[in-house]
């Protein structure tokens, strides 16, 4: 009996570890729900990922501000914003680092437990205000003037961010710092680690867009450009 119970249990284990395997392999292809929920997301967030894609739009019709999040939270506050259509733009930064032997790419924010949020309204920012994940709206301090006679005195105001102001922010991010991955430069020397060029020495030209970057290889005493991603090189 015990035995019997054993082999439906390692059958049940085989079968969810195939479907997970297959729903996997359905999110990399670009069909299944998954993808599709993963896309109807990113269509509510100005830039998510940011890394290594164009510079987004900020759309001037919605109204920004600035949300911090609680710790350890980011992720989930993102998720719960996009959930009642509030577009948000977290900018992140690329860097080269080493998991189980091999060179990754890995996102990480620009600014700690920040994100640019954008909504329609006011009624729509108090809703996103009480998300989960959410710690608070950047606020300034402004003279109260709402009730005649009132003692006046400062109260807190969300800080109410200018489109244009934020669009040349963005694309600024967009040319340098999130476009280029940490420790790699237009012009320094690195060491081609991985593909048909490994070992070949190459001097970087350009950084390009989804993590690649453009090199000069020495073949014969011929420079030759070749676009690699920015895992296949190694700083020299």
């Amino acid at each position: 009996m015990a035995r019997t119970k054993g082999k439906r249990q390692r059958e049940r284990a085989r079968r969810q570890r195939r479907d997970e395997r297959r729903a996997e392999r359905r999110a990399s292809s670009g069909t299944g729900p998954s993808l599709g929920a993963a896309q109807k997301a990113g269509a509510r967030s100005a830039a998510d990922p940011i890394c290594g894609v164009a510079s987004p739009t900020i759309d001037p019709s919605l109204c920004w501000y600035i949300a911090k999040t609680t710790p350890r939270m980011g992720v989930r506050a993102l998720e719960a914003l996009q959930a009642v259509d509030v577009v948000t733009y977290q900018p992140r930064a690329s860097e080269v680092v080493v998991r189980r032997g091999r060179r990754v790419v890995r996102r990480t924010p620009m600014l700690i437990r920040t994100v640019f949020i954008g909504v329609k309204d006011a009624p729509h920012l108090a809703v996103a205000k009480d998300r989960p994940g959410v710690a608070e709206i950047v606020c300034y301090p402004v003279e109260d003037k709402s009730l005649e006679g009132n003692i006046s005195g400062p109260v807190l105001k969300p800080a109410l961010l200018d489109a244009e102001g934020l669009q040349r922010f963005v694309d600024r991010i967009a040319k340098g710092e999130i476009v280029a991955p940490m420790g790699i430069s237009i012009g320094q020397q690195v060491l081609v680690i991985d593909g048909p060029f490994a070992s070949f020495p190459a001097v970087v030209e350009d950084i390009l867009p989804n993590d690649r970057v453009k090199v000069c290889i020495s073949i014969f005493g011929r420079a030759s450009p070749v676009d690699l991603d920015i895992a296949q090189v190694q700083v020299v």
